[in-house]
C-alpha cells in the first residue's frame, strides 16, 4: 500500500504530482526488480491520507484507489537531455521575479506554493538570456530527509516537477502534472543548498513538456527529469481535472 500524508498536497485535495510519482517509481522499482529509469503515468488526481493498493502486471505497476486506477509506472528507455547550470547567485536573483508571489494557480501547493504551512516554498523565477528557463535555490530541511542525513528520493522528485511547469506559462490556465520520469544520481544532503533549473516552451496547446535538473552549488548535477503536463479547460470540469495532479 502506499499512502500519501496531507502535507503533500498539490491542488487542495489531491496529492503533489512529482511527489506522487516519486512514491510510485520508488514502489514499482522493488515490484518489478529494476534498477533502470520509470515513467509514471497518472491517470486520475492522487487522493490524501488514503491507502492506496500496487499490483503488477508484467512490465507495469499499477496504482489502485478501490476500483479507480491512479497512476501507472513503466520502463524508459532515457531520460531527457541535460539541462543547462545556473550558478547559485543568478538563481538567487531569479527567485525575486517569481511570478507566484504575485498570483498561483495552488497557492497551498507543497512544494512552491507561497501559502503552504511547512512547504519547501520554492521560487522559481525566470533566468535573463536565451531560452526559457527558470532557477531557484532550494535548502531541504529535515522534514525533506531519510533519516540518515540524505534527502528522500520522493522528494527530489517534487523539487524536480514544478520548475518545470512554471516555464509553460501557468498563469494562463490551471496545468497538472500528467506524466514524469526521472533520473536521480545522487541525493543532497539535509541543509544542503542545491540549485533546481527548469526548462520549457509555453503554448497554446493543451498538452506541454519541459525538463528540470538539479545541481550542487558547483554545478554538479544530481539529477534530471523529464514532465508532461495538460492544461486545465477554463471550465475546470471533472474530465479536465482527472488527468493528474500539480
Amino acid at each position: 500500500m502506499i499512502r500519501i500524508d496531507r502535507r503533500y498536497n498539490g491542488p487542495p485535495d489531491s496529492a503533489h504530482g512529482g511527489y506522487a510519482c516519486g512514491l510510485v517509481a520508488a514502489r514499482a522499482r522493488r515490484m518489478l526488480a529494476t534498477g533502470g529509469d520509470l515513467v509514471v503515468q497518472l491517470h486520475a488526481p492522487p487522493p490524501l491520507d488514503t491507502g492506496l493498493r500496487t499490483a503488477r502486471s508484467g512490465k507495469r505497476v499499477h496504482v489502485w484507489h478501490g476500483e479507480e486506477l491512479i497512476a501507472t509506472a513503466s520502463p524508459r528507455a532515457a531520460v531527457a537531455g541535460p539541462v543547462d547550470f545556473v550558478p547559485p547567485a543568478v538563481a538567487e536573483h531569479a527567485m525575486r521575479r517569481y511570478e507566484g508571489h504575485r498570483s498561483h494557480p495552488f497557492p497551498t501547493c507543497f512544494v512552491c506554493g507561497p501559502d503552504h504551512r511547512d512547504g519547501p516554498r520554492l521560487a522559481p523565477g525566470p533566468v535573463p538570456g536565451p531560452g526559457n528557463r527558470v532557477a531557484c535555490v532550494w535548502a531541504p530541511d529535515a522534514a525533506d530527509g531519510d533519516g540518515t542525513g540524505a534527502v528522500t528520493e520522493e522528494s527530489v522528485w517534487a523539487v524536480l516537477d514544478c520548475p518545470g511547469g512554471w516555464t509553460l506559462d501557468p498563469l494562463r490556465g490551471p496545468l497538472v502534472l500528467g506524466r514524469m520520469t526521472a533520473r536521480v544520481s545522487a541525493l543532497p544532503r539535509v541543509g544542503e543548498a542545491v540549485v533546481v533549473v527548469g526548462r520549457g516552451v509555453p503554448g497554446d496547446g493543451r498538452v506541454l513538456t519541459c525538463t528540470t535538473a538539479l545541481f550542487r552549488r558547483d554545478g554538479t548535477e544530481l539529477g534530471r527529469a523529464v514532465a508532461t503536463w495538460v492544461r486545465s479547460a477554463p471550465t475546470g470540469t471533472p474530465q479536465d481535472r482527472k488527468v493528474g495532479s500539480s
